[in-house]
């Protein structure tokens, strides 16, 4: 049949490591191969970044981020995805999550709030966040990280505007 595009939903979360890799490793290889595309979908964030060339997030079925793997790696510009970054689990005894990422319950995904659909649930939440919907666009004009965040709108009239999300 030749496809161009694969859609694969969590298309390994349930086989074991050894199979996961052998899963993975002949999904690489047939990509390069027939010059496929993937649209990966995977809640496990270490595959997402063994397969991926680019990452793009979702928070009740709006694209919150868009970038390279290593861009979103390196940084994480929206509240939730720098969430989903630390609910990842550390080998490290010294590294393990001390508290929750997120608190409060998620919206109502078929009726969610106005705004920002994340707000309810973000620490960095402002007026703003409540009643205008943030708009999905370059971190810095020209870049391919991609963002929808009034913290990083300097015109959106969110009181940290410009400076990102705060460490």
């Amino acid at each position: 049949m030749s496809p161009k595009v694969v859609v694969l939903d969590e298309a390994v979360s349930a086989l074991d490591k050894s199979v996961e890799a052998q899963v993975l490793n002949l999904l690489s290889d047939l990509r390069a191969e027939f010059g496929l595309t993937y649209i990966f979908i995977s809640h496990d964030l270490n595959v997402v970044r063994y397969i991926s060339d680019r990452i793009l997030v979702m928070y009740l079925g709006e694209v919150v981020e868009l970038a390279p793997v290593d861009m979103i790696w390196a940084e994480q510009a929206h509240p939730y995805t720098r969430s989903l970054f630390s609910a990842m689990p550390s080998m490290d005894p010294d590294n393990r999550t001390q508290k929750p990422p997120l608190t409060g319950d998620p919206p109502n995904p078929i009726d969610p709030p106005p705004g920002c659909r994340f707000h309810t649930r973000c620490a960095f939440a402002a007026d703003i966040c409540k009643t205008r919907h943030p708009a999905l666009g370059p971190m810095v004009a020209g870049s391919p990280h991609w963002v929808a965040c009034h913290l990083h709108d300097p015109a959106s009239g969110h009181p940290r505007a410009g400076q990102g999300v705060p460490a």
